[in-house]
């Protein structure tokens, strides 16, 4: 349970940061939301090979020779920059959400 509320603060830090700094930065542009959709798929693939590696939620040996971030940064990333708006970005959050509970729950039970 303590690693899906880490993996959510995560996840809804990046999800909101993202969003605002995007809507900042850059009006309209429809490369983001690639981006985003690439960034979510990814993001996925990242959940479930920490879950089943049992890796812990911030894990990574340097900036040049590990990974620092994690699937639920990634996911959060992804999420704020496929959103258009605030109710997308809400969406976003309650999709992104379940997908994390999802994934942390039946890896884990299943061994997929």
């Amino acid at each position: 349970m303590k690693r899906i509320i880490i993996n959510f603060i995560i996840f809804l830090f990046a999800a909101i940061g993202t969003f605002f700094i995007k809507n900042l930065l850059i009006e309209g542009n429809n490369l983001m939301r690639i981006v985003g959709i690439v960034g979510l798929i990814i993001s996925i693939i990242y959940l479930v090979f920490e879950k089943k590696m049992n890796l812990p939620t911030i894990y990574g040996g340097s900036q040049s020779g590990g990974s620092n971030a994690n699937g639920a940064a990634i996911l959060g990333l992804s999420c704020g920059l496929i959103s258009i708006g605030a109710i997308q970005l809400v969406i976003g959050i309650v999709l992104g959400t379940v997908v994390i509970v999802l994934i942390n729950r039946f890896i884990g039970l299943y061994n997929l």
